[in-house]
């Protein structure tokens, strides 16, 4: 008959404390013959392919423009406001709202929601404002509401 028990981790701490370190036949348990037995699973690798599902954030009801060239059309630059600029390691960012649609003024070029850059505008960051250049050299100045 085996008279092996099982010992709680509370009693082993408790002993240590009040008897001192525990007996060598305690610690022959955490034998490395022991630890070996055991393995870990290994991970299975995936991959996801999102390019092959529908975009979440495009509404279902049909609500979408199929129109490429729509979609390739630079926004007016009268519709644009500043929402923001943002400074990190690599440089300035401004964030732009045109009612709708958001855009991202990074390295003078104009980003769209979806990353693509917008043709036809260019940019320029300031520490308080961004200067907006359109396809007829319009150029548009926009301030923060407040100072920086």
């Amino acid at each position: 008959m085996n008279s092996a028990r099982v010992i709680p981790a509370a009693a082993v701490v408790l002993a240590t404390l009040v008897v001192g370190p525990a007996a060598p036949r305690v610690l022959a348990d955490t034998s490395p013959a022991l630890l070996s037995t055991t393995t870990v699973p290994a991970y299975k690798s995936y991959t996801y392919y999102g390019d092959r599902y529908r975009d979440p954030f495009i509404p279902l009801n049909g609500d979408i423009r199929t129109d490429q060239q729509a979609l390739d059309r630079p926004p007016p630059l009268v519709s644009l406001t500043l929402r923001g600029i943002v400074q990190d390691a690599k440089g300035r960012m401004a964030l732009l709202t045109s009612g709708v649609n958001s855009y991202i003024l990074r390295g003078g070029r104009l980003y769209d929601g979806r990353n693509k850059m917008v043709k036809k505008i260019a940019g320029v960051i300031k520490t308080d404002s961004v200067v907006i250049i359109g396809a007829d050299r319009t150029v548009r100045e926009l301030r923060t509401k407040s100072p920086l």
